[in-house]
């Protein structure tokens, strides 16, 4: 299944140290499950146990009472209506069999 993730980290002034911890943090941690396609949104193609690995390691990081961390999974059938105007491409689901 292809998620769309994008998260809000939350600064208190300009100068937080431990917002500019969280976001580099949560930015990490999604550069490990998916694609960057704008600063705070990534594609990811995960099973249903990474997926839940994911989401432990962004809840261990953020401040549930500050940040936002929202998951949107794409069915095929959405992916296929998705529309990519100006750079970019639509992430493609392909099968494969490791022999």
């Amino acid at each position: 299944m292809i998620y769309i993730i994008c998260y809000d980290i939350k600064y208190e002034c300009v100068n937080d140290p431990k917002a500019a911890k969280r976001l580099n943090s949560v930015s990490r941690i999604l550069q490990n499950y998916g694609l960057r396609r704008q600063r705070s949104i990534f594609e990811c193609i995960l099973e249903k146990e990474r997926l839940q690995a994911l989401k432990q390691e962004l809840q261990a990081v953020i401040d549930r009472k500050k940040d936002s961390i929202r998951i949107y999974p794409m069915c095929e059938k959405c992916l296929k209506l998705t529309i990519v105007q100006g750079i970019g491409e639509v992430i493609e689901i392909k099968e494969y069999e490791i022999a």
